[in-house]
């Protein structure tokens, strides 16, 4: 299964309009790439050099991932700085 890709400025602008809110980001084939988009989500970590993150600061968004039946589905929430709602 091909997975669609996610616009993740997008979905962080979807998350600060509502904070508080859980919002989905993306389903994926394996748990473990679940995981690592959830870490890079909580932490504004970049993925790759020269980019920049759509979650920044850090700490100022929370992730989960929930297991379906074709992987693990993530979502996020803006939680705001230091984990205030805004």
């Amino acid at each position: 299964m091909k997975r669609k890709l996610v616009d993740h400025f997008a979905v962080a602008a979807h998350c600060r309009a509502t904070p508080g809110q859980w919002q989905p980001v993306g389903e994926y084939n394996s748990s473990s790439t679940a995981s690592c988009i959830e870490y890079n989500i909580r932490t504004a970590r970049v993925p790759r050099s020269g980019s920049r993150s759509a979650y920044l600061p850090a700490g100022a968004y929370e992730a989960t991932r929930v297991l379906t039946e074709y992987g693990a589905r993530v979502e996020a929430r803006y939680v705001g700085k230091d984990g205030e709602t805004a």
